[in-house]
């Protein structure tokens, strides 16, 4: 997805998650909560269960999709519902000389997941190899793999988690 319709769609996605936020708080949704909680006590302290709300951005052909929020409630036996989040932070790409943003665990070429790009360097769904067929764009001083640590050209040892950026697979923005 290109930058600009990205940061318009998450704009959106971001307004939808605070909705559901009031939403999963509010009273109306007090016996959806309870029966969560009831189903945690019947499944057992072997299993915990989950309400899911994923919101997803689908191309004009509905070939593929894009995941961009991924919440809901959980709950254990003997616990009340908590809230859980399970979509991936954005990550800027180079693909065919484009700019392209994606959730980090998804290829920027076909959408299909394609997590620990560092580690697993061609994505098994379309074959798109990192360093020669996308690179990852670091525009920022954030680190890629932990997102809490800095590292930049000169300097391309992570300040938090350690990690060495490989120059092969990056653009330096």
């Amino acid at each position: 997805m290109d930058p600009d319709t990205f940061k318009r769609v998450d704009e959106e996605v971001d307004s939808i998650a605070d909705e559901l936020d009031s939403l999963f708080e509010s009273p109306a949704f007090a016996e959806v909560r309870n029966s969560l909680h009831r189903l945690s006590n019947a499944a057992g302290k072997a299993f915990s269960v989950s309400l899911e709300c994923v919101v997803r951005v689908s191309d004009a052909e509905g070939e593929r999709s894009l995941p961009l929020l991924n919440t809901g409630l959980s709950a254990y036996v003997d616990s009340q519902p908590f809230r859980t989040w399970g979509d991936s932070t954005p990550q800027r790409y180079i693909v065919g000389g484009e700019i392209r943003v994606v959730p980090h665990d998804r290829c920027p070429r076909c959408w299909e997941l394609w997590d620990f790009k560092f580690d697993n360097r061609s994505c098994e769904h379309c074959d798109a190899g990192l360093g020669k067929d996308v690179k990852v764009l670091l525009d920022s001083d954030v680190c890629p793999r932990c997102e809490r640590g800095q590292v930049t050209a000169a300097s391309p040892r992570c300040s938090d988690c350690g990690f060495q950026v490989d120059s092969t697979i990056v653009n330096w923005g």
